[in-house]
């Protein structure tokens, strides 16, 4: 996989990651746990902007955002499972580039805090 294919991957990634939590959020009807996803979506948000100035900075194109799916418990399960692969993602990688081998360990780093989030509301709402 070409770095410019690694960043677009996980730009989308991040974009349908925010997008769930944004849609499970809407659904939750209490105000504790809508709040622990909105702040998963904000940072998912982060980390697609972080994404898409890297690959500016870089001159490669940025892909289109992923289509909405439909809203589902399955979709907030598959938000847990996201997270756990692309934690895995970004910190086995290994970039040839020290400023994005720091975005991809930070980012790294903050789907852990998004992870343990999305447990505790599927914990809580299961």
């Amino acid at each position: 996989m070409t770095l410019a294919e690694l960043l677009a991957q996980a730009y989308l990634d991040e974009l349908k990651d925010a997008l769930r939590a944004e849609e499970a959020a809407r659904r939750i009807p209490y105000p504790h746990l809508r709040a622990r996803l909105e702040a998963v979506a904000k940072r998912e948000r982060a980390h697609a902007e972080a994404l898409a100035e890297a690959m500016r900075k870089r001159g490669l194109p940025i892909p289109p955002p992923p289509p909405p799916e439909a809203d589902s418990w399955e979709g907030l399960l598959e938000l847990l499972s996201s997270e756990g692969f692309d934690r895995a993602l970004y910190l086995e990688s290994t970039l040839p580039d020290p400023e994005l081998e720091t975005l991809f360990t930070r980012i790294g780093q903050e789907e852990k805090e998004n992870q343990e989030a999305i447990r505790q509301v599927v914990a809580l709402l299961g």
